[in-house]
């Protein structure tokens, strides 16, 4: 995906681990290096740039020929024109504005793929009606335009702060991408090699001999290479394997006596321009002759090109960040390479952006300086306006070599290795871009494999329970706690409460599983009938338009039952869209909204108890002595306690206990309701439960002898008895059996308290 994706990631690899830990060493102390560190490693940057120059500028020609592998062959001086030009401009740029000093960038495979796709169109297209010179100047200004147009996206996206999207690229379309780019790559490199496409009908000509002899040795040198480079770590296996190669070629062009005029009318190598020079794109005016109605056709493929290289370079710049231990501004190697892009475009150049390998491969030489990429560019334009000869010098099957080196690396980990990291339903739409990519085109396998990524998630998303769990007001119970009768009233008849906590987007389809449920609970016998549905929304993030759907028809079937749907927790702009398409029509769903689903349960228990006829409450005139009565055991219990307790009338909204004082009372509640919370850092207080008539309240710290370890406040005015300690103390002396008798009926509250809390954990779990 990078230059010659030299990682794991990106196949083949000119350093293994050794090579990755050695660069992040290297990396890890360049930022404490004093400022005149980098005389001391001279030698290792001119050593650096040097290498990695010569090898940049192998790889730009190499993408060259991959240009104008099946059209134009014979300028193939001009597509090395615009390769290198483009090369030396984005080293140059990026080395100086990317956030991570001793980055190597140059024109990339994957992008000189898509130009060269989007080249053969131009020149199947201008082929019969039009001259060769505006055909070659329409393509030169697409490349540039293309270019231009990636940098223009690429700097968006990094002042928009975008490069968080590579987390949002589906694995299975990356993967499928990279191995198509590998096979258009190998296919390119064969048609360097071979000059002329590989097709169908043309396969059994690969077994001629005059057509052996010149693939083999390109297949054995990206064979050769891998294998050195895997089990070695070396970074002088490739330009070791270079050397041989050509040595041992005009060593055999010697031997044979074959002269350069021989081996270029051979297919050996390239024959030179006219005039003995690589050309540069800008010359000769291109802008003029362009026929740009046929530019503006090919926009669509140029945007492919912009997603290509936007996801290749985040995907690059991860790996960079990962094998060079260094924190990498993903951002700002967008802003770099859209800046340097624009500029290579605006002279004609290719599109390319940061290098994954050679960046390793540099700061793996000790030269993590941004001088190393000066130099790398300072090498490539030497190469550009006096290394000509080179194309009398490298052999063709040399380049093809090192294009199969790549593309075969990417077909072997994306194609072939990736099988075991992906499930087989991902693999599948690996495959269905590979063969989309092969024979139909690049556009249409990537916006297909978009769509069929999608349509699996869809699918697989599908397959997760709406429902994260459901629970009944048997064992869930709001934080309102009433009188024992009431509560165990409630606990028997919770039955008739269910709620059911949802997740994630709610959509069409996932929300055929909810229906389905609420049709099956309210489809039971009368006698274990649900009257309140609760939806708890509060890890909802949204819902589509067949959700909203589904939710009117559960109102029906609940309707139909004569219940009544509950929604709680739901977002405000959730909530304003519900209320909008649900409830905008006359004849409303019975749909009540709560903030939290607390709320919510305390409604269903008011409701559950008005209901309840024979509710002893309604009966009852001194609660508070009818409790101790029951509690105790004894009818004459609160005229006895009552000499020890102190009444204590409260207004609305005063404070009872305060959370921290030191105070360890405990308080009797005749009438009103309580409400005890949990004050925090942020003085936002947390609702902790809420007290009726007939429950005690500060009985933790009563027993633990500790300070307050939350808040009570009168909700309502109340009346409360308090018990002091001392005073217990002194009931034990005087009263034994009450105290005793008071003692074990505070237990026992305790313990109902957490034998409730156990039970809902029991539910949540199960």
């Amino acid at each position: 995906m990078d230059d010659h994706a030299h990682a794991e990631a990106f196949g083949p690899t000119i350093s293994d681990s050794r090579v990755a830990g050695d660069s992040r060493d290297v990396a890890a102390t360049a930022a404490t290096r004093p400022s005149g560190a980098w005389l001391r490693d001279l030698p290792a940057i001119l050593s650096a740039g040097l290498i990695c120059g010569l090898l940049t500028a192998m790889f730009a020609i190499s993408a060259a020929a991959l240009l104008f592998s099946t059209v134009l062959s014979t300028h193939i001086t001009l597509a090395i024109g615009i390769c290198l030009f483009g090369t030396i401009v984005l080293s140059a740029v990026i080395a100086l504005f990317s956030s991570c000093p001793g980055m190597v960038s140059v024109t990339q495979e994957v992008t000189v793929v898509t130009l060269a796709v989007i080249a053969a169109s131009i020149h199947t297209r201008m082929f019969a009606t039009h001259g060769e010179a505006e055909t070659l100047a329409t393509i030169i200004v697409m490349i540039g335009l293309a270019t231009a147009m990636t940098g223009v996206a690429l700097f968006a996206m990094g002042a928009f702060q975008l490069g968080r999207l590579i987390r949002f690229i589906p694995y299975p379309v990356l993967a499928g991408f990279l191995a198509g780019m590998g096979w258009l790559i190998v296919s390119g490199a064969m048609a360097v090699v071979l000059g002329a496409p590989v097709t169908a009908q043309s396969l059994p000509a690969l077994l001629e001999t005059a057509n052996l002899i010149k693939w083999l040795p390109a297949v054995v040198f990206a064979f050769v290479v891998d294998l050195a480079a895997r089990r070695s770590g070396s970074p002088l296996v490739l330009p070791l394997a270079i050397a041989t190669f050509l040595l041992l070629f005009h060593a055999g062009a010697w031997m044979l006596d074959l002269s350069t005029a021989e081996l270029q009318r051979q297919g050996w190598l390239f024959e030179p321009a006219q005039d003995g020079s690589i050309s540069l794109p800008f010359y000769g005016n291109p802008l003029a002759q362009a026929d740009w109605a046929i530019i503006w056709s090919e926009i669509p493929k140029m945007t492919a090109l912009l997603a290509i290289s936007a996801a290749a370079l985040l995907f690059a710049s991860s790996g960079i960040e990962l094998s060079v231990r260094r924190d990498i501004d993903l951002d700002r190697e967008l802003r770099a390479a859209g800046f340097a892009n624009m500029l290579a475009g605006a002279g004609g150049g290719a599109a390319g952006f940061q290098g994954l390998g050679l960046t390793i491969l540099a700061h793996h030489m000790g030269a993590p300086y941004r001088i190393t990429g000066v130099l790398v560019a300072g090498v490539c334009a030497a190469v550009l306006f006096f290394g000509e000869t080179l194309l009398s010098f490298i052999p063709i099957p040399l380049f093809g070599g090192l294009l199969l080196w790549i593309g075969g690396g990417l077909l072997v980990d994306w194609l072939i290795s990736v099988s075991a990291r992906v499930s087989r339903r991902e693999y599948l739409v690996v495959l269905l871009i590979v063969l989309l990519i092969v024979t139909v085109g690049l556009l249409e396998g990537v916006v297909v494999g978009v769509f069929a990524a999608a349509a699996l998630f869809t699918l697989e998303y599908a397959r997760v329970d709406v429902v994260k769990y459901a629970i009944t007001g048997e064992t869930y119970h709001s934080r309102v706690e009433h009188d024992p009768d009431d509560q165990n009233y409630l606990r028997t008849s919770g039955a008739q409460t269910l709620v059911l906590r949802l997740q994630g987007f709610i959509f069409f389809g996932s929300v055929h599983k909810l229906h389905r449920r609420v049709g099956e609970c309210f489809a039971k016998p009368e006698d274990s009938a649900i009257r309140f549905l609760v939806l708890d929304c509060r890890d909802v993030t949204g819902f589509d338009s067949s959700a909203v759907q589904s939710l009117t028809k559960i109102c029906g079937i609940i309707r139909a039952k004569e219940g009544r749907l509950i929604v709680c927790g739901l977002k405000p702009p959730i909530s304003e869209r519900l209320n909008r398409l649900l409830l905008g029509g006359t004849d409303a769903p019975p749909l009540l909204y709560f903030e939290e689903v607390d709320q919510a349960l305390a409604w269903c228990e008011d409701r559950l108890l008005h209901d309840w006829q024979d509710r002893p409450s309604k009966h009852q005139t001194h609660r508070i002595a009818d409790q101790m009565a029951r509690a105790l055991g004894h009818p004459e219990a609160f005229q006895t306690l009552q000499p020890y307790l102190e009444k204590i009338e409260l207004a609305p909204q005063s404070a009872l206990i305060q959370q921290g004082e030191g105070c360890a009372d405990i308080y009797f509640i005749e009438s009103g309701s309580i409400k005890v919370h949990l004050n925090t850092e942020d003085d936002r207080p947390v609702h902790l439960r809420t007290l009726g008539p007939g429950t005690i309240v500060g009985e933790m710290s009563f027993f633990l002898q500790r300070a307050r370890t939350a808040s009570a406040t009168a909700e309502t005015a109340a009346t409360v008895w308090r018990l002091r300690q001392q005073h217990l103390s002194r009931m034990a002396q005087v009263e034994p059996q009450l105290a005793h008798a008071l003692n074990s009926y505070f237990l026992r509250t305790i313990a109902e308290r957490l034998d409730q809390s156990n039970r809902v954990v029991k539910s949540l779990t199960d």
